[in-house]
């Protein structure tokens, strides 16, 4: 029987390319594979300076309460006064970019006309910007600076958050804020060695109330609340209904249909003043070395397939975060914009996009010194990673 040659067997492909699926972003606003009816947090945990042309920083100042027992019955006012006292924050702003060639015209464009990449080129651009600016965001409340403010100009050297939650550990007990990051960081690795194995429950919740609204004072949003990121691990203990410490757990009998819509959601629900939202780029700290000379690193989820927290060693932790009003101060100088760059008579023109910003923690200092900063917008919260069993 005859059969036509291979040259002669027609085949077919899709003439659209599909998409890479991505994660979902609590702090931005594109697409991913969570569904929530929550998608995004509040605007009042980020606030914005513009930076005016010829201003690389902005400083933004706090003056604190007055203190002291004051003066009572007939002792003198006069030589008991006492001083204000006020903290600034400085805040930076950097270059980022990213940029992709496109061949115009020649044979290889021809193959690619079908596939319409080139008319993707800036959606995807800008979706790079979006993830990028969820990762820098991340890295400001846990580091300080988003990583663009470590490069020149402007240099800026990453510091641990001053407020450190560790869970399983006394509250008298967690790390002491230093100075010396040297110092600080064996107080931070002095707790999670001493972590057990503490489920993200509602006791847990609890201390983390108590946390933020009596140890720490942070600020709350306008609303009166703050927002809290778990851990994608850690909220599937905290959304078990099989647990009777879990929020699931706690709520199955009353509000099953509740408890069922919300396993599936970015947004967890709410315990007390906190609004619980799930977090699927949440950093993961690693912990190397030994008693007096620990190392610790961060690692986030990048743009695109980076992803920064796989294949990592030693004591890993997962970071959950309190956030306050203004818990990030995003200094910009530039929006972001498209310019093309052409080579070659045309035939290759790289189309990038530009942008000036930098993510900075909100943290009051004194002029001099930083030994005792003022942080009442962020915290973290170290949780020990635990193996989910399917």
């Amino acid at each position: 029987m005859y059969r036509v040659s291979t040259n002669l067997q027609q085949q077919s492909w899709d003439a659209k390319l599909r998409a890479e699926s991505m994660t979902a972003d609590v702090f931005q606003d594109f697409e991913g594979t969570i569904p929530g009816n929550k998608p995004r947090l509040p605007d009042g945990i980020v606030a914005n300076a513009p930076l005016s042309p010829g201003k690389n920083s902005h400083v933004i100042g706090l003056i604190h309460n007055l203190a002291g027992a004051g003066v009572t019955g007939r002792t003198d006012q006069v030589g008991n006064e006492v001083n204000d006292d006020t903290k600034d924050l400085t805040v930076y702003s950097n270059d980022v970019s990213q940029a992709v060639n496109t061949e115009r015209y020649g044979i290889d464009a021809h193959d690619k006309k079908i596939y319409g990449i080139i008319e993707g080129v800036q959606p995807r651009l800008s979706r790079w910007h979006k993830e990028i600016k969820g990762k820098y965001l991340r890295e400001a409340i846990v580091e300080r600076y988003s990583t663009n403010l470590e490069a020149a100009p402007v240099s800026r050297t990453a510091r641990w958050n001053e407020n450190i939650l560790a869970t399983g550990v006394a509250l008298s007990s967690q790390p002491s804020y230093s100075a010396v990051n040297a110092t600080y960081e064996e107080a931070i690795g002095d707790a999670i060695t001493t972590m057990s194995d503490n489920t993200f429950d509602v006791a847990l919740l609890n201390a983390i109330q108590y946390y933020a609204n009596v140890t720490k004072k942070l600020e709350k949003l306008d609303n009166g609340r703050y927002i809290v990121l778990i851990p994608s691990r850690q909220a599937v203990l905290l959304k078990d209904p099989s647990s009777t410490t879990s929020i699931s757990g706690v709520f199955k009998d009353s509000h099953v249909m509740e408890a069922a819509k919300n396993s599936y959601r970015q947004y967890l629900g709410t315990w007390g003043d906190l609004d619980l939202f799930e977090d699927t780029r949440s950093p993961v700290i690693a912990l190397t070395g030994s008693n007096a000379s620990w190392d610790i690193a961060a690692y986030y989820k990048g743009a695109g397939s980076d992803d920064d927290r796989t294949g990592l060693t030693g004591t890993l932790v997962d970071v959950g975060m309190i956030l306050g009003k203004g818990a990030v101060t995003v200094a910009s100088h530039e929006p972001l914009h498209f310019e093309e760059e052409i080579q070659n008579y045309k035939k290759v023109v790289g189309v990038g996009a530009f942008a000036g910003y930098g993510c900075n923690r909100t943290i009051f200092e004194d002029d001099t010194s930083d030994a005792s900063p003022v942080n009442q917008n962020s915290a973290l919260i170290l949780c020990s990673q635990q193996a989910i069993t399917a």
